[in-house]
């Protein structure tokens, strides 16, 4: 195999990242308008925030999906499907007339994203020499990583000069770009037209899916019965959906991935640091917004800087990752991303602009060290055969426990913001919002120690070294 890409592969990854891009572009994007569209709407923080928590469900049950769709289906077909969804939920946003139909835009966006992200990582992982790997996953960090940079200040700006609807005015021409340049340079591989869905697993998966989230977005009612029946029918679901997944011969999702120790530590920090990271997208624009009493461009541009340290250091990880390795980056970031946390916690009563702005930019910057790197890490520690299945568990665990980040600090802000004092209450909620993201972030620390460690173990028992 060439050490280069071609041209045309080049365009067919870009295409795919442009979709990826979009998502969290309106993802966001939104985070910054959940005042504005409190107001316009009448609806509370619990509830604005399903306008990120939705799609991420969405785009959650529907990767699971990924590899059979990989197996199933001709790619440029898949992709203009994805292309059309996609823009169809988007011209649905635009309308929107109530907060009800604006929802239903986010969650058929959600799904056409859950088609496509998968796509892009597929073709790096297919078509990239061993030795372009690292990097080439960074630039898919990279496409991703600049999306968060723009999406704040992007929302807030449209906010100001115009309305929430210019942000999907403006988003829809990439999609239609995208669209026709992927149709035109997807390279098609062999399908199987026999491979059949498990469509009773993606039942099992959705409504556990479903329940968790309505469990967690319920906490703050006070109905204990309701949420811990929830939660115990989430739980019941995703046990029987694995059951059932070891048994048939066509499961949605290989459960041999989870017998490597390596990739499932692995999976832990991603799951948990996705976590973090859109849970504190949620919580510093409204901190911004109601504590520092900013607009919502000037909650943007304040969280520009930090987000464009974590664009560079996507591809500068992948570099890195060619030339010595994943273990050092990994530390290093998983370092940096809890220092950052450690320090807005113990700081939340004494931000400032300044601070926070110096804060995000070292958790950013963790952030873009890390997360390429523990995906290309990870996959790498499988067999050919499944690390579709590996692509498609990590894509899917991330999405939802980014829908799980921004619903914990949403419902722990909502249970403070019941007076009419939003920047006190927010302040204070901040607080135990940090504290919960600490939490998170060890978590993500420890699984990404454990991954490494069993790395080295592996290797010297391979030397035949006593451990």
């Amino acid at each position: 195999m060439k050490d280069k890409l071609s041209i045309k592969q080049w365009i067919a990854i870009i295409s795919a990242g442009i979709f990826t891009f979009c998502g969290i572009l309106l993802e966001t994007s939104m985070n910054v308008t959940f005042p504005t569209l409190m107001n316009e709407f009448s609806v509370s923080t619990a509830l604005v925030q399903w306008m990120t928590t939705g799609p991420l469900l969405a785009m959650g049950i529907t990767i699971t999906m990924s590899s059979y769709f990989k197996r199933r289906f001709r790619a440029k077909s898949l992709f203009l499907v994805a292309g059309i969804i996609i823009s169809t939920g988007i011209l649905i946003d635009i309308f929107a007339v109530n907060f009800t139909l604006l929802l239903i835009g986010r969650f058929i966006q959600g799904v056409g994203i859950g088609i496509a992200m998968p796509m892009m990582y597929n073709i790096i992982l297919d078509e990239t020499p061993d030795s372009l790997v690292g990097l080439m996953m960074g630039v898919a960090g990279l496409i991703t990583a600049i999306a968060p940079s723009l999406g704040p200040t992007f929302g807030g700006v449209m906010i100001d000069i115009s309305n929430w609807r210019f942000i999907f005015i403006s988003v829809l021409p990439l999609i239609v770009l995208g669209t026709i340049c992927g149709y035109a340079t997807i390279r098609n591989k062999d399908v199987n037209k026999n491979e059949t869905c498990d469509f009773l697993g993606i039942i099992f998966i959705g409504i556990s899916f479903v329940a968790f989230m309505i469990a967690l977005s319920m906490m703050e009612t006070g109905y204990v019965l309701m949420v811990a029946g929830c939660a115990a029918l989430g739980t019941v679901t995703i046990y029987l959906f694995i059951k059932r997944e070891r048994k048939i011969t066509n499961p949605l999702i290989n459960l041999d991935i989870f017998k490597n120790k390596n990739y499932n530590g692995h999976v832990i920090g991603l799951m948990f640091m996705q976590m973090t990271t859109l849970g504190l997208g949620l919580l510093l624009p409204s901190y911004i917004q109601f504590v520092f009493n900013k607009s919502a461009s000037s909650a943007g541009l304040l969280l520009l800087p930090g987000s464009i340290i974590g664009t560079i250091c996507a591809p500068l990880g992948g570099y890195i990752y060619d030339r010595i390795g994943a273990n050092k980056p990994i530390i290093v970031g998983s370092t940096s991303c809890l220092i950052g946390i450690i320090c807005f916690m113990l700081f939340n009563y004494k931000l400032n602009s300044i601070t926070l702005i110096i804060l995000y930019s070292i958790y950013m910057f963790g952030v873009g060290m890390t997360y390429g790197n523990t995906m290309t890490s990870a996959l790498k520690k499988l067999k050919e055969n499944i690390v579709a299945d590996g692509n498609a568990t990590i894509q899917t665990v991330t999405q939802l426990s980014g829908a799980i980040g921004t619903t914990i600090v949403a419902v722990v802000l909502s249970v403070f913001q019941k007076t009419n004092n939003m920047s006190e209450t927010t302040l204070q909620g901040s607080f135990y919002a940090f504290i919960c993201l600490l939490v998170i972030i060890l978590i993500s620390f420890s699984g990404q120690i454990y991954a490494i460690r069993t790395k080295e173990r592996e290797f010297n028992m391979k030397r035949g070294e006593v451990i």
